[in-house]
C-alpha cells in the first residue's frame, strides 16, 4: 500500500477535501461517507483493509463535512456533483467502483446508472434511498418532512433505475439497522436483474452505526471488504506486502 495521498477538488462553489490510497499505482474505488458527523476519515480502516484486497481507493469530505467547505446548502443533488468531480480521480481504464455508504447509497447507484460514468460496479453500506421529491431540496425542515412520509424511500428511482445496470453489484446491511429499512437492500438486489454479479451481505447483531462495529471487529471489517473487493475482482495482496502495510 501506497502513502496516503491528500488533494483537494474545486466544484465552483466548495472546496473538497480529498486523499487517495493506491495499491500497485492503481486506484479502482470512490468511497462516499454518510450524512451527520461522517467524514473520509471514519472509514480509513475499511480503506485500509480494502488495500490489502489490492483495491485502491479515493475518498472526499463533501461540503459542510470534515475538512471541506461549507459556502451553500447541501442537497443530494449537490452530493451528486460532488460525487461526479471525485470520479475523475480513479483511473479511467479498468475496473471503476462506486461505494455508498448510508445516505450515499443514493447517489452511488445514481452514479453507477448513469453509463457516462462508465462504473462496473456499485456497493451500498447500509445504503439509504429517497423520494424523488427530495432530491433538489436543501438539507432541513422540508427535507426531513419528505423522509418521514410513510415510506417514503418506496418511490426512489433507484429501484428502477438498477434494472438496466450490468456491472457487478454488492448490498451491505446491517441486522439490526434501526435507521435504513431492510427492504430497500433486498429490493435494490432484486431489481438488478441484468447485473452480471449481485450480492447481498447481512452483517447479524449490527447497528446503522456500522463503522463503531468495524472499528471493534477485525473480521468483519474483512468480509466487507471482501465483499467490496468482489465487484471488482482485483487479486489479494501478497501476505508479505500485507504484513508491512
Amino acid at each position: 500500500m501506497e502513502a496516503i495521498e491528500t488533494f483537494t477538488i474545486d466544484t465552483g462553489t466548495e472546496t473538497l477535501a480529498a486523499d487517495r490510497i493506491a495499491v500497485r499505482g492503481k486506484v479502482q474505488c470512490l468511497l462516499l461517507h454518510g450524512a451527520g458527523m461522517s467524514t473520509r476519515v471514519r472509514w480509513l480502516p475499511l480503506r485500509t483493509a480494502l488495500a490489502q484486497h489490492g483495491v485502491g481507493t479515493v475518498a472526499i469530505d463533501f461540503s459542510g463535512h470534515g475538512d471541506s467547505s461549507s459556502r451553500t446548502e447541501g442537497s443530494l443533488e449537490k452530493r451528486f456533483d460532488e460525487a461526479l468531480l471525485a470520479l475523475e480521480h480513479i483511473d479511467a481504464d479498468g475496473p471503476r467502483v462506486v461505494v455508498g455508504i448510508s445516505m450515499s447509497g443514493e447517489i452511488a447507484v445514481r452514479l453507477a446508472v448513469d453509463k457516462a460514468t462508465h462504473i462496473s460496479g456499485v456497493v451500498t453500506i447500509v445504503g439509504a434511498a429517497y423520494d424523488p421529491a427530495a432530491y433538489q431540496i436543501p438539507f432541513g425542515p422540508e427535507f426531513t418532512r419528505i423522509l418521514r412520509s410513510h415510506e417514503s424511500w418506496r418511490k426512489s428511482e433507484v429501484f428502477s433505475a438498477i434494472q438496466s445496470f450490468r456491472g457487478r453489484i454488492a448490498v451491505i446491511q446491517a441486522g439490526n439497522d434501526e435507521v435504513v429499512p431492510g427492504m430497500i437492500g433486498s429490493d435494490l438486489i432484486r431489481n438488478a436483474s441484468c447485473a452480471e454479479h449481485a450480492e447481498l451481505l447481512v452483517l447479524p447483531g449490527v447497528s446503522h452505526a456500522l463503522a463503531n462495529a468495524l472499528d471493534d471487529n477485525p473480521k468483519m471489517t474483512q468480509d466487507v471488504a471482501r465483499a467490496i473487493a468482489r465487484t471488482i475482482r482485483v487479486k489479494r495482496m501478497p501476505a508479505i506486502r500485507e504484513a508491512t502495510a
